[in-house]
């Protein structure tokens, strides 16, 4: 009985075809490897960027519902139900934080997001600022911050 590498000439082509083969599977190997980790972060970027979206369109609701109340009270009211908010501060100043789920809805037991909601005016009627910072659960990292003004003018004048 032959042996098989008796078979194979010394530096024949099969050997060369071999080598180039290997070579060939390491290169796809290698493009598989970087081709999976662009699909990798492109998830992780469209998953981020659809947060950002969610948070951005939370305080623009209540920027928008604030202008319209001037109240921060029936602003969180008028966007998260009637629910009642740890509300601090003074007639000038209020401040609250609140929890919330990663679609922006209000949730004391499964936060996985704080929104912070400060208001400030200087007169009760006139300009008032609303500052809105989103920060991460976990480690409070800032991820969204949104400053929005509010003319809010007196009751009894006409605009």
């Amino acid at each position: 009985m032959k042996s098989p590498m008796k078979s194979v000439p010394a530096g024949g082509k099969l050997n060369l075809f071999f080598m180039e083969m290997i070579i060939v599977l390491f290169f796809f190997s290698i493009a598989s490897a970087v081709i999976l980790n662009a699909f990798a972060a492109s998830d992780r970027l469209s998953r981020e960027s659809g947060r950002l979206e969610r948070m951005s369109f939370c305080a623009q609701s209540a920027a928008e519902i604030f202008s319209e109340t001037g109240s921060l009270p029936q602003t969180l009211e008028k966007l998260f139900g009637s629910n009642s908010y740890d509300i601090r501060g003074d007639e000038h100043a209020l401040q609250v934080r609140l929890p919330l789920t990663e679609e922006c809805a209000y949730s004391p037991e499964n936060a996985e997001l704080y929104m912070l909601v400060s208001v400030e005016s200087e007169e009760p009627e006139g300009l008032s600022e609303m500052h809105i910072v989103f920060t991460d659960g976990s480690d409070g990292e800032v991820l969204y911050e949104i400053m929005a003004g509010a003319y809010l003018p007196g009751k009894g004048t006409v605009s």
